[in-house]
């Protein structure tokens, strides 16, 4: 039978994060001592941008460059935990440091896109545009189903407050109303011009 400590060992996971430090940065010795705190597995750095005048995910940092690291860690942690201790560990700014998950939405823009062949207004079918089903959205058979399905909640909203709904038997016109054929003026034997 094994011991508490092999299953352990057995189901060690892993938390990765990339870590991203706007500006000249050279403490990369300081960061991964920093981060044994949290037992590193694995310490890449994968590469320095260029200077941009705006860099990607530094919105208040201007004319700068960004050193990126992978970091995969043995003990388990947040983004947000990681990146205020980061922060004040390096002393550098909040604005100057970001700690991403891979694979969160934020870093999928950022994945490299297919090349486009050809000019985009070359297509007359315009591939590159979703296919929507526009009955969906508008048109005749929209407005019928929406107008059913408005007067089905305000059938059951009457009905929780129990007032009596009216059937389509109960509503009658002017026209169903039975007619009189006798006029409300009735005639006598009185002539005016006769006397």
């Amino acid at each position: 039978m094994k011991t508490f400590k092999e299953y352990l060992s057995e189901s060690k996971k892993l938390y990765d994060f990339k870590i991203k430090i706007a500006g000249d940065f050279a403490g990369e010795d300081k960061l991964k001592q920093m981060l044994e705190r949290f037992v590193v597995s694995s310490f890449k750095k994968t590469g320095t941008s260029p200077i941009q005048d705006l860099p990607l995910d530094f919105p208040k940092i201007r004319n700068s460059q960004v050193t990126v690291y992978e970091v995969a860690l043995e003990y388990p942690t947040t983004s947000y935990e990681l990146h205020e201790y980061i922060s004040a560990g390096i002393e550098k700014g909040p604005d100057y440091v970001v700690v991403r998950k891979p694979g969160e939405p934020t870093e999928a823009y950022q994945a490299p896109q297919d090349k486009r062949t050809g000019a985009l207004l070359q297509d007359p079918d315009y591939t590159e545009v979703a296919k929507i089903d526009t009955k969906s959205y508008y048109g005749t058979e929209y407005n019928t189903s929406l107008v059913k399905t408005l007067n089905d909640d305000l059938k059951a909203m009457r009905k929780e407050r129990g007032e009596v709904i009216p059937s389509s038997a109960d509503g009658k016109t002017t026209n169903e109303v039975p007619q009189n054929n006798t006029s409300p003026i009735q005639e006598t034997d009185f002539d005016p011009r006769k006397k």
